[in-house]
């Protein structure tokens, strides 16, 4: 009797201390951004491309913490372009207003080319570069917030990610999370 109630006991300790172990569930926020703006540029020939876009983001950061690990998901007609991580310093940490900078790795996926000759998008199907990011997140309450962020995205023009032929995006996202 004492041998199978050694294990039982075991297990009753374990199971009731898990919930102590755990994190608070308010460590990952998903924020849904419908209104952004961007403006792709490219060298002089190729001009600019300019758009709307809606995004997904995601951050997580552990409480009291200043940095957090996050990124972003965005498409248009004409781009999509995806931030898997980027890590992000919060220097007022567990406030109400949460600013943010960070930066990132990015890639960006051209849809169309609407016209024969050559424009910003490239001719490339997949373009490789870094982001640097800042926003803003303000708790409107226990599981809200409204968040704003702007981005600079710098991308490869050609195959080398390291190529001196450059494309600059800069965009801005308003969402709710």
């Amino acid at each position: 009797m004492f041998r199978s109630a050694l294990p039982l006991a075991c297990i009753g300790l374990v199971l009731l201390s898990a919930p102590a172990l755990a994190e608070p569930a308010r460590n990952l926020g998903i924020t849904v951004a419908p209104l952004g703006a961007y403006v792709l540029q490219g060298s002089e020939e190729v001009g600019r491309t300019v758009g709307y876009s809606a995004g997904l983001g995601w951050a997580y950061r552990k409480p009291g913490a200043v940095l957090e690990v996050g990124g972003h998901l965005a498409s248009s007609r004409h781009l999509t372009e995806v931030t898997p991580m980027a890590v992000r310093v919060v220097p007022l940490g567990d406030t109400r207003v949460r600013p943010f900078l960070g930066v990132g790795a990015s890639l960006l996926v051209p849809h169309s080319r609407p016209q024969p000759a050559p424009d910003a998008l490239g001719s490339r199907v997949l373009q490789v570069g870094f982001e640097l990011c800042g926003g803003v997140g303000l708790e409107l309450g226990e599981n809200l917030f409204l968040s704003a962020e702007a981005r600079y995205q710098n991308f490869s023009a050609r195959g080398n990610p390291f190529s001196g032929e450059r494309q600059h995006l800069r965009s801005t996202f308003l969402g709710l999370g």
